[in-house]
């Protein structure tokens, strides 16, 4: 199998509660207890569960529904969606702050 291709910035990692297979590892925010969140590395990553690993979860548990394209397939797309998703709460975390500090400057020219 093709290998994925992890930029690692621990945004699956952060949104573990996505997935029933992954509970266990729930910080309880979400977040993979295992994820060293100062640098979106898995500190126990040599021995991490077959699930986190594309390739081994494909052998393992998928190999039978999708064919290897597909599966890699899935995988980026999920990927790409964790991270349009984050952009998209960044601009709505930009937009909330600066109406937060218009509404203040108004109210204190009243």
């Amino acid at each position: 199998m093709e290998k994925f291709n992890c930029d690692a910035c621990g945004l699956c990692c952060r949104h573990i509660n996505r997935s029933d297979w992954l509970e266990d590892f729930d910080s309880g925010n979400g977040v993979c207890k295992y994820l060293n969140t100062d640098t979106n590395l898995c500190k126990i990553y040599d021995t991490r569960p077959d699930i986190c690993s594309v390739e081994r979860a494909y052998k393992k548990y998928f190999s039978d529904q999708y064919s290897e394209e597909e599966f890699l397939r899935i995988n980026y797309e999920a990927c790409e969606i964790l991270k349009r998703e984050e952009k998209l709460f960044d601009k709505m975390k930009e937009m909330y702050e600066r109406d937060k500090n218009l509404i203040q400057h108004r109210s204190e020219e009243l």
